[in-house]
Order: structure tokens, then C-alpha cells, then sequence
């Protein structure tokens, strides 16, 4: 078995069997009842040919965003990373970082030296799993809580992929009260605001009212 798939095997999968989150592969998936996903994605890097290197990320996947970005999709399946409205790097401590001395970007890498420090690095990362990472996730999973974090730090550790209307839209429209995201969408419509959002928007509003009615 590849390492790093022994190091997920033994440190990781336990901790997130634990909250509730499915694994295929180096991914792991929890749904919300009403079906917005979170993953951890654990991606490796041919980086150094002296170790093993790694990412843990971590994506917020709103069912609308996902609907919204494969509209022009029928069956678009399950949602998927790709639909992500937010997303975040899930840091290493300096015992078990790459380049621990670096900043941005390259600090974000984990790593080991097989087998001398994989069970180290394997403890640190289902540490930061534990106490920060998975219960920030699974707060995120309601969308008042995703919304406030993306409004309040929108480009610190979390990152919001889509611009400040459009997530406010999609977190919103499903929830809050239709008069209320429909003059938010107008609004976005006046200030030229990516049209196929409005239309999408204004068909899902629709829907709804019809519904409730």
C-alpha cells in the first residue's frame, strides 16, 4: 500500500468514520438532509523526492451552488468539490510541515519520511481533524453559519469561490423569507450582476412560491 494511503488507512479514517463523513479514495463526504455536502479531499504532491507531501482541504458544497453550476446539466449526480461556494486548507504544524519556515501557498504542504515519521505526521493531522478542522466543517454545513463566515473573512483560512452576491443568493434562497431574496436578486439585476444567476434565481423563487402556496 502507498504510505500516504496507510497514513489516511490508520489516522484519518477513524476520525472522520467518527463524524459521520463517508470515504472513496483520499475523499471523504457528509451530507445534510438537505443535501448540501462537505469534503476532505487529502491530495498528494510530487514535490521532493525525499518525501512524502501532501494537502488536506476541505470544500462546502450548498446544494444550490452545485444545482446553480451544472444548470445547464440534466442529472448532474451527486454533488461533487467542483460546486464548491467555499473552501479552506487545512494547515500543518511545523513538526509536520513541509517547509514549515515558508508563508502562503507552500505552507500549507504536510509531510513525512516513510516510515521514520509517517505515524508522527499521522497523529498531527488527526489532531488538527479533531479539534479544528471536522467540527468547523460540519458547522459549516448550515448555511447561516456558511454565510456569516464567508461574509465576515472572506479571504482569510476560508475562502469564498464565488463573489459576495452570488453566495449571499445561494445560501439564501432556499431558507429566507422569497420577498426578501427576490429584492436582493433584483438588486443584483440592477447592478448587472451575471445574468444567468438572475434567471436561475428568479425560475428557483418561482418554484418555491409555487410550492408553499
Amino acid at each position: 500500500m502507498n504510505p500516504l494511503d496507510t497514513l489516511i488507512r490508520e489516522h484519518v479514517v477513524p476520525v472522520m468514520k467518527a463524524a459521520g463523513f463517508a470515504k472513496k479514495g483520499r475523499i471523504f463526504r457528509r451530507s445534510a438532509p438537505n443535501g448540501d455536502h462537505a469534503f476532505l479531499h487529502i491530495d498528494a504532491d510530487a514535490v521532493d523526492p525525499e518525501r512524502f507531501v501532501f494537502e488536506a482541504s476541505f470544500w462546502m458544497v450548498p446544494l444550490s451552488s452545485w444545482e446553480f453550476a451544472y444548470r445547464n446539466h440534466a442529472g448532474a449526480g451527486t454533488p461533487n468539490a467542483s460546486g464548491a461556494l467555499a473552501a479552506c486548507k487545512v494547515i500543518p504544524p511545523e513538526a509536520a510541515a513541509h517547509q514549515p519556515d515558508e508563508e502562503g501557498y507552500f505552507r500549507s504542504r504536510w509531510a513525512f519520511v516513510e516510515p521514520d515519521t509517517r505515524d508522527l505526521c499521522g497523529r498531527e493531522l488527526a489532531r488538527v481533524l479533531t479539534e479544528e478542522a471536522v467540527p468547523w466543517m460540519v458547522r459549516l454545513l448550515d448555511r447561516k453559519t456558511l454565510l456569516a463566515e464567508t461574509r465576515t473573512n472572506p479571504n482569510g483560512e476560508l475562502v469564498r469561490l464565488d463573489d459576495a452576491t452570488t453566495s449571499e443568493i445561494l445560501l439564501r434562497i432556499d431558507d429566507d423569507p422569497v420577498a426578501e431574496v427576490t429584492a436582493l436578486v433584483d438588486k443584483a439585476e440592477a447592478d448587472g450582476v451575471f445574468p444567468p444567476l438572475v434567471a436561475w434565481s428568479r425560475t428557483r423563487l418561482a418554484r418555491r412560491t409555487a410550492q408553499e402556496s
